[in-house]
């Protein structure tokens, strides 16, 4: 009997013609040429003996992966004697409205969210997520989506709606509105298929669609995140640390700026994970799942040794509560605690640049970043100010005055792990030489709070 070869990824782009899927028996992709020339791919289930074709779902909304384990399941479920179709059309019958011209029974938007939420988290999609994807979208919520779109009824939902309240952070924000829009677009066409609402024109598709033509062409630009040259960065230092006080949010940049520590690695730290090691001295433990590089690269959680500076801070620092799993720089709304958003420092280091920039009219930019439109140097951000400006100055011993730190010690600090022989034999960070970087570095950041010399 002739097994097929498993599909992959990269094979199931590029099909034009049905092609077995391997793995599953049966489970095969039908591909479909339409009208523009585009190939619409949909994976089903051929079932002989039953002599009935299931429907498992479409090319790129359902991935592969997702398609070999709804396969296995409903071959297991029809070997059960179950229908797993009507079952599935059921469950789909159980979310739709009883009598949707009741106004609790009518599909808002933020209803539709947590439904289509509800539905994917069911059938295991986001399960290996940093952050569930209803803690993503209560933050949406809440920093992004008016009350006027989180009440309207799907049907009645409009791109222009989307543009007033998305417009402005489409042109600022690099990432934020469009994970927004990506995710409304797939709720509100998992909606259409599902018939919880009637066929129409989904008002948050961007590509080829009419929010795209009324949404700004100016978006903000990528590449390297902008840095301030070291010999800034203790004036930068003290003009934040006189903020530190009354802002929460500065406390937190100050932090990140201490540990070179990654965005969100700064903002969502917690009590819990701030500990001391067998000698009593501090250390930022921070869960592997967090970090960028996984735990299948390196099996041992991130350790950031604290220098005095960034001990203080958090001595200094108000708690919210009791449980060590309390955020240490908590965004406190309605009695909630969330960490701050990266809108938030982004926002504080707009207003330390503009003060700064009145008084020497620089403000707090890379020389060497210009914006490719208005051709003026770009502001600086908390992941240029504590990563990049960080190991500009740990590779120059003799331009700062410190001793020199290998590349691979520079490396360790900030969490970079390329090699994969190193991978393979690292089973800790040289925790000691790495304190020896931040205690420098600490006392570097604090120079001119402890001389009081602006010039210096």
């Amino acid at each position: 009997m002739r097994v097929a070869n498993r599909m992959t990824e990269k094979r199931l782009k590029a099909l034009t013609a049905d092609a077995s899927c391997g793995v599953v028996p049966g489970l095969y992709v039908s591909v479909r040429r339409l009208k523009d020339g585009s190939y619409a791919k949909y994976f089903l289930l051929r079932e002989r003996s039953l002599k009935r074709v299931f429907t498992l779902g479409k090319f790129p909304e359902m991935t592969l992966a997702e398609a070999f384990e709804k396969g296995r399941l409903w071959k297991k479920k029809i070997a059960e004697g179950i229908d797993p179709a009507k079952e599935e059309k059921a469950a789909m019958e159980a979310l739709r409205p009883a009598d949707p011209g009741k106004e609790e029974n009518v599909l808002t938007f933020e209803k539709l969210i947590w439904k289509w939420i509800e539905f994917n988290e069911k059938r295991g999609r986001w399960k290996n997520a940093n952050k569930s994807r209803d803690q993503v979208w209560t933050g949406f919520f809440r920093n992004h989506i008016p009350q006027e779109i989180r009440d309207c009824p799907v049907v009645d939902l409009t791109p222009q709606m989307f543009c007033d309240a998305l417009g402005e952070k489409w042109r600022t924000m690099i990432d934020t509105p469009e994970r927004i829009l990506g995710d409304a677009k797939r709720a509100i066409d998992w909606a259409i298929r599902s018939e919880m609402v009637p066929p129409m024109v989904n008002p948050c598709q961007v590509v080829d669609g009419r929010l795209g033509d009324l949404l700004p062409l100016d978006r903000p630009e990528g590449g390297h995140e902008p840095a301030l040259p070291p010999k800034r960065m203790p004036a930068f230092f003290k003009a934040l640390m006189q903020l530190v006080p009354v802002s929460q949010t500065a406390r937190c940049l100050a932090f990140a700026i201490l540990t070179s520590a990654r965005n969100s690695t700064a903002r969502e730290a917690t009590w819990g994970e701030i500990r001391q090691d067998d000698n009593g001295q501090w250390l930022h433990v921070i869960p592997r799942a967090r970090m960028k590089v996984k735990s299948e690269k390196i099996p041992f959680d991130r350790k950031t040794p604290l220098c005095d500076e960034a001990v203080q801070l958090i001595r200094t620092a108000p708690r919210m509560g009791n449980d060590s799993g309390d955020y240490i720089f908590p965004n406190v709304n309605k009695g909630h605690s969330s960490p701050f958003t990266r809108d938030a420092v982004r926002a504080l280091i707009k207003r330390m640049h503009d003060k700064q920039r009145k008084i020497d009219g620089i403000g707090w930019v890379d020389p060497d970043q210009f914006h490719a439109k208005t051709g003026k140097p770009r502001i600086v951000t908390l992941h240029g100010l504590a990563r990049a400006t960080f190991n500009t100055w740990a590779k120059d011993a003799k331009g700062y005055g410190h001793k020199p730190f290998s590349r691979d010690l520079r490396e360790s600090c900030l969490d970079h792990r390329n090699e994969s022989y190193q991978c393979a034999y690292d089973r800790e960070q040289a925790l000691g030489d790495m304190r020896e970087v931040y205690d420098a570095w600490g006392k570097f950041c604090y120079s001119l709070l402890a001389t009081g010399d602006e010039n210096a």
